[in-house]
């Protein structure tokens, strides 16, 4: 496949949750369909989709929105690809892409997450293929103007994330902007979501313990909505 999907301009993620009691055999035939047939097909069937790969959570997630055991990232080419797509799923039933019909597990699996991120900037390499990711949903604090908004984001994308690169045993970190909401718990998807790479799927020991920069009023009252890590597996 091409490019990361988290390295493309966009994403779209999808999170599952298999039902609690599948056996270890029913797991392992999703786990298996998922990785050998449908990864694929979305990227096949999809025009401008480039990449996809699977993770599933490792910590427990901390916030307050709930977040899925099972995701599915797909990478993005360009904004005129995330239109077709999104033309496509509000289009006539006709038009629209089917897959292959999976295991039993997979049919019985619960959708969590399905959005669309915008790529809005990164530190790190161009591209790689991380072990394992961390994600965080969040938005500025209540009530921010546009001018703390900025504010927020500029320190964001020149501060925060590279401290948490260099400090937390991540390779590359991304900022991403809420594109297109399909599925999300109540109540809804967060704005923004900063994504940080690593490309050996074990920490790499305790992180520095180096202080953070404070940041302004938007930054230091900002909700987040969830913490997720994940490890790669397909």
């Amino acid at each position: 496949m091409g490019r990361q999907p988290l390295s493309c301009p966009f994403f779209f993620a999808v999170g599952l949750d298999t039902r609690p009691g599948e056996t270890a055999e029913e797991t392992r035939a999703f786990a298996g369909f998922y990785d050998t047939v449908h990864l694929a097909e979305v990227v096949e069937r999809n025009d401008g989709f480039v990449s996809a790969a699977r993770y599933e959570l490792t910590d427990p997630p901390a916030g307050t929105a709930p977040v899925p055991y099972w995701l599915a990232v797909y990478g993005i080419e360009d904004e005129d690809a995330a239109r077709r797509f999104l033309a496509r799923v509000r289009g006539p039933a006709e038009g629209r892409v089917t897959y292959s019909p999976g295991p039993p597990a997979w049919t019985r699996a619960t959708t969590v997450w399905r959005m669309i991120w915008r790529n809005t900037g990164s530190t790190g390499p161009d591209d790689l293929v991380p072990g394992r990711i961390a994600m965080i949903g969040m938005d500025p604090a209540p009530g921010a103007t546009d001018a703390e908004v900025a504010e927020f984001d500029d320190f964001y994308t020149r501060t925060h994330l590279p401290e948490i690169v260099s400090g937390f045993g991540y390779d590359r970190g991304t900022r991403f902007r809420l594109w297109h909401e399909f599925t999300h718990p109540a109540p809804g998807c967060p704005r923004y979501n900063a994504v940080y790479e690593a490309e050996d799927a074990e920490p790499a020991g305790s992180p520095s313990g180096a202080a953070l920069t404070p940041g302004p009023r938007a930054w230091e009252g900002r909700r987040v909505h969830w913490r997720a890590k994940y490890r790669r597996a397909g």
